[in-house]
């Protein structure tokens, strides 16, 4: 590594693949074990968290000292290199990633964001088949043939046929699986079973969605658990967000003119949300989750006013929030036989186009941008009828008067600043500097003027 590079690693700060260390301590062997973990890194020992350069004692015995515990500790053999750096001598450690899992004492361990932590007991299985190239999906085990559900296979051949020509409607079922990689040297792999099995969750207990309407956090209108193998919990879940958002309907015709018979025949439904957005949604969910974690289901919680799409599973290494929002971007398959037979039968269009066309059908019919989330373990998103919620206002910044004052006009229309002092209890100059923030920020739009002055909802979430 040049010289000029280490520079750069220190200015740059601690991250995913990057560790300082003030001296050599234990905590090297776990941070070594985690980037072979990972996704590879460089430990620079001789600097401090803040990126200090305070310096090491780099004789040749302390080198060879410190190769040899690396070594012995992690059987592995990363890259040791000393560099000057503000007149203080620093160790440089690259570490690659490694094809097979590395432990340090008995433990495992990953990089998650500039942290090292240690893998819980219930993940290592995934980490040992990952590290193999092996998916959960493309696991074999012992699944009798006659767990597969012959009308779902068929069902998949009908809506295949445009992009599998060659599959007939008398397809032997053991030709179609083996076809598709769902089933290997005899064997049916666990994405046979979730896909097309009878009943995936005598094998698999947590595969399932659980979906509920609610009024409030605790007020809970339906509560259903979704069963089944994929194919059967999308349709499940597409008759419940019928069952539980509202519809109307539009009739196509020129402004100010009355539609002709034809036209009126054609009447268009509009639902709260797109249902061809809630579909992309949960299509995500069912096929890019983590199904490593037995102990999670996926989540679906229908509001008034917002939806939530909850599934175990963070973004995959390399893709962060603002990628889903960029057309196109790099899709990462977390489980690709799920997600090939999907494709297949035409729900899913190109690889990674499902988030922006969440986004396109949003902003088509007018509804504010949906929320993506990426946290520890899980990925939301969150779909939204209207921009003035109070939650999403809060988390603007606004205080207790302006949620209250945006909440009135949402309800009324409008809102006054003599109506603003009576809903607040401040003076006429208060009144005025917290409208000013509200106009600033976009919330609220000011109309007329003089004693006809008034204001309305702004254009936020647009």
């Amino acid at each position: 590594m040049m010289v000029s590079d280490v520079d750069e690693l220190v200015q740059s700060g601690e991250g995913e693949t990057t560790e300082f260390k003030a001296q050599w301590a234990e905590s090297v062997l776990e941070t070594a074990s985690a980037f072979a973990n990972t996704r590879g890194g460089t430990l620079l020992v001789g600097v401090d968290d803040e990126g200090r350069v305070v310096g090491l004692d780099l004789s040749e015995s302390v080198l060879r000292t410190f190769s040899n515990r690396l070594a012995d500790s992690l059987r592995i053999q990363p890259s040791l290199e000393t560099h000057t750096v503000d007149d203080e001598q620093i160790l440089v450690i690259e570490v690659a990633s490694s094809r097979i899992p590395v432990s340090y004492k008995g433990r495992y361990y990953k990089r998650v964001g500039n942290t090292t932590r240690e893998i819980a007991p219930e993940a290592l299985g995934r980490l040992f088949i990952e590290k193999w190239g092996v998916t959960w999906d493309s696991v074999t085990g012992d699944y009798p043939l006659d767990q597969i559900d012959a009308g779902t296979v068929r069902q998949f051949i009908r809506l295949s046929r445009p992009r599998l020509p060659y599959v007939t409607e008398d397809e032997p079922i053991e030709s179609l699986l083996h076809k598709l990689d769902l089933l290997v040297e005899g064997k049916l792999t666990r994405g046979a079973i979730l896909l097309f099995g009878k009943e995936p969750q005598r094998r698999f207990l947590m595969t399932q969605v659980h979906m509920g309407r609610f009024k409030t956090a605790t007020t809970i209108v339906d509560d259903k658990l979704i069963r089944g193998n994929l194919f059967r919990q999308l349709e499940q879940v597409m008759q419940l967000f019928r069952q539980y958002l509202q519809v109307r309907y539009e009739i196509p015709g020129e402004m100010g003119q009355a539609p002709g018979p034809l036209e009126a025949l054609q009447r268009r439904e509009i639902w709260d949300y797109p249902l061809e957005a809630l579909r992309e949604a949960t299509i995500n969910a069912l096929i890019h989750r983590d199904y490593f974690d037995p102990h999670r289901e996926i989540t679906i919680r229908v509001y008034d006013d917002r939806v939530y799409v909850w599934s175990p599973g963070e973004l995959p290494p390399g893709i962060t929030v603002e990628d889903l929002k960029k057309s196109p971007h790099d899709s990462s398959l977390r489980n690709p036989l799920l997600a090939q037979v999907f494709y297949f039968a035409g729900w899913i269009e190109r690889w990674g186009s499902g988030t922006t066309r969440i986004l396109e059908l949003c902003h088509q019919q007018g509804l504010p941008e949906p929320e993506f989330r990426s946290e520890k373990d899980r990925f939301e998103l969150v779909f939204y009828q209207s921009p003035y919620t109070e939650e999403r206002l809060r988390e603007m910044g606004l205080n207790e008067r302006q949620v209250r004052a945006v909440l009135w006009v949402k309800e009324h229309g409008r809102i006054t600043n003599r109506k603003y002092r009576e809903l607040s209890g401040l003076s006429d100059e208060g009144a005025r500097q917290d409208l000013t923030v509200l106009i600033e920020k976009g919330v609220l739009q000011r109309k007329g003027k003089g004693r006809s002055t008034h204001y309305i909802l702004g254009k936020v979430g647009d």
